[in-house]
């Protein structure tokens, strides 16, 4: 998780990062409803994020030299 939320916040992927946050709080507390709730939203959060950069990087290969400059 602190990998995760490290490289999150190294990219600006913010509300990956919160969740990171979150579900490690409810998970130091015993809080295992808060966990899975947690969990739940980090892993849309991440599949929302994925498509974002897979579309980005998509985007990058279709640029020709002369867009670039």
């Amino acid at each position: 998780m602190y990998q995760l939320k490290g490289s999150s916040s190294s990219i600006g992927a913010v509300k990956v990062r919160n969740e990171c946050s979150n579900f490690r709080g409810f998970c130091n507390q015993g809080n295992m409803e808060g966990c899975l709730s947690s969990f739940q939203k980090l892993k849309r959060e991440h599949l929302v994020l994925r498509q974002k950069l897979e579309n980005y990087f998509q985007m990058l290969t279709q640029v020709t030299p002369a867009e670039t400059v």
